[in-house]
């Protein structure tokens, strides 16, 4: 063989297994198609396992005594259930609306029944107001028809009544009236579906308003006309002119919350930099879209109005707390009205007696026109203990809120009480040190952390931090973040003695649940038991207080909202359960079948579900999430 015939066939040699080569070696193309491919199997895995909850939770609800739990299982249920399949969803909304009225039923019959005049009062469990909010926010139209299918006898009796002519009141000295409460809810939730509505069909909404001012006005008609602003200037413009002239023929001496209503509306036409100095007053310049305006004479007529009911002598407190705030208000439209109503104001002072006059004083603490200032010089005149704890409690949450430390100090140390002092110097350094980590400035936050007196204060703001750094995702950041959670761990004991101790465990379990899931399992798995025993305690007492509305007939009276001061466990910590379901799904559904009782361990299923399907980028909407889930917020 000859040199050059060599060298072709070397060369024909490595040609071919070059190409053999990369023919076995897959491409970027294969690696990306094989990776999207595992990722979608996964994500159907999780999937599944969310429906095989859901479905499981439906099928148990079959065994819950109350009609309440059933139609919060089954509106939960179809809340979660719309991304996968809408129909379904909807027959879970009627479901739920169907145990609704086996409730109504049943609770007229407890009030036939009942003996304790104080029943109402103490049975505050709403669960159409759960329940309808939650349907609203997947579809509105459902959730208007719905309302009306659910509406108690009673209360829709109430509405009739209230949208008489001069309908009076059976309101007592305080103005509280729990039938035109109610109503007034209801037109609430009305005109708030309606509002949602508007977004895909403008005329409907329109129309739905309308029939509702037959009933009364709620303050859910700004938002509207707000949005109807955007579309329609003029559709909105008479629209206003319609709630206008309800409030004008309304007798507002004898509705008192349509009274607050209208003073809401009144507030909102008075810009708020003609009543402040402060240069952080927004005006209207300052949003790119035309907001909604009413117009000049319609802003007279209600100040006219209001006017007129705040001139007629009255006994009642909370129309007197109203004049005081309707005043300065009145005095940039009416000015000529605001000296006979001034003196209106002392005549209705002197008649009231002393322990309205301390309601009064108290409430006054917290207007938004009350400065930390004027409190302040008012400390030295108040005799009762309960003014003082009013007056403190508004004076921190005002000094929170100042961004001038020089200010803040000098407010600080005015202050008589050392207690009170260094719980006002507190909550300002915590208010402080969450403006400073908004900022970006968490190695200052961090230096700011330590300078804090209370444990609790200090674990709470580590933890807080933590989260907020791990977010930036990078290696130093994380890293930084688990240091933050050792520091907030070290400060806690796994053996919680009271409620503090156990309060401060479970704010660094809901740290480690984002930062390092794992050790926020292996922390909480001793408190399923500890938090089973509770509720197992818990169902036993109440037995022995007719009064206590935590169970009935035995079964847990069920939540679809947050935690709201409450003392059930089970409640307190849904926050954490839902974000240990957030981050590993499978391994908490584990830890909820540990809960013994049929009622616990379903509602902690769904809700550790939501905790799964809630969406971290998508914002927040009225209902609780994007998605309408409900997330607990401690």
């Amino acid at each position: 063989m000859c040199f050059r015939d060599l060298v072709i066939l070397i060369s024909t040699f490595v040609v071919f297994c070059s190409f053999a080569f990369a023919q076995t070696q897959p491409n970027d193309t294969d690696k990306d198609k094989k990776t999207e491919t595992e990722k979608e199997n996964k994500q159907k895995e999780l999937d599944d396992r969310v429906l095989q909850i859901l479905n499981q939770s439906t099928g148990d609800a079959a065994t819950l005594r109350l009609p309440e739990n059933r139609a919060i299982v089954f509106a939960i249920s179809g809340d979660l259930y719309w991304k996968f399949d809408e129909k379904r969803s909807r027959e879970l909304f009627r479901n739920a609306a169907a145990e609704i009225l086996i409730f109504n039923q049943d609770v007229e019959k407890e009030k036939r029944d009942n003996t304790d005049p104080y029943f109402e009062m103490f049975d505050s469990n709403d669960v159409r107001g759960q329940i309808l909010p939650l349907i609203a926010a997947h579809d509105a139209e459902l959730a208007l028809d719905l309302l009306i299918q659910t509406r108690p006898v009673r209360l829709a009796e109430a509405m009739m009544k209230a949208a008489q002519p001069n309908a009076k009141s059976q309101s007592n000295f305080m103005g509280f009236d729990l039938d035109r409460q109610r109503v007034q809810q209801e037109i609430a939730l009305e005109q708030r579906f309606a509002l949602l509505a508007a977004d895909e069909n403008p005329e409907q909404a329109i129309k739905m308003i309308k029939e509702s001012l037959s009933k009364g006005v709620s303050y859910n008609v700004l938002p509207l006309l707000q949005k109807l602003n955007k579309k329609d200037e003029k559709k909105a413009a008479d629209l206003a002119g319609e709630v206008v002239k309800k409030f004008v023929d309304t007798d507002l001496t004898k509705n008192q919350q349509d009274m607050q209503v209208a003073l809401n509306f009144l507030r909102y036409a008075v810009p708020a930099d003609t009543l402040s100095n402060s240069s952080d007053a927004k005006t209207s310049s300052d949003t790119k879209m035309k907001p909604f305006k009413f117009s000049d004479s319609q802003v007279k007529d209600l100040a006219n109005k209001i006017a007129d009911t705040l001139q007629q002598p009255s006994k009642s407190l909370s129309l007197t707390m109203m004049m005081t705030q309707a005043i300065p208000l009145l005095d940039k439209i009416v000015p000529e009205r605001t000296a006979a109503l001034k003196q209106r104001e002392a005549e209705n002072q002197s008649n009231l007696p002393s322990e309205y006059k301390n309601v009064q004083r108290q409430m006054k603490f917290r207007d938004a026109s009350y400065t930390p200032e004027d409190i302040i010089a008012q400390l030295p005149k108040l005799q009762s203990e309960m003014d003082k704890s009013m007056a403190y409690q508004s004076l921190n949450m005002k000094i929170s809120q100042i961004d001038d430390d020089t200010r803040a100090k000098k407010l600080i140390d005015q202050i008589p009480d050392e207690k009170a002092r260094a719980n006002a110097q507190n909550t300002y350094d915590s208010a402080r040190i969450s403006r400073t980590a908004a900022l970006g400035k968490f190695d200052d936050a961090h230096r700011m952390i330590d300078t804090l007196t209370k444990k609790g204060a200090r674990v709470q703001k580590l933890v807080a931090l933590a989260i907020q750094i791990q977010k930036k995702g990078t290696e130093k950041e994380i890293e930084t973040a688990k240091g933050l959670m050792k520091e907030a761990r070290s400060l806690t004991t796994d053996s919680p003695e009271d409620e503090d101790e156990l309060n401060d465990l479970m704010e660094v379990v809901k740290g480690y649940a984002v930062v390092e899931p794992d050790i926020a399992f292996r922390m909480f798995e001793p408190m399923v038991d500890q938090i089973n025993d509770f509720v197992y305690a818990t169902a036993i007492l109440s037995k022995y207080n007719k009064r206590n509305r935590t169970f009935k007939k035995g079964e847990l009276v069920m939540k679809i909202n947050g935690y709201n001061g409450d003392s059930m466990l089970l409640f307190r910590y849904m926050t954490q359960m839902q974000m240990l379901g957030k981050a590993d799904l499978e391994r908490m559904s584990v830890l909820a079948d540990r809960f013994g009782r049929i009622d616990s361990r379903t509602l902690v299923k769904l809700f550790i579900v939501q905790g799964f399907m809630k969406d971290d980028k998508k914002p927040d909407n009225s209902t609780g999430t994007s998605s309408g889930i409900v997330i607990f917020n401690n």
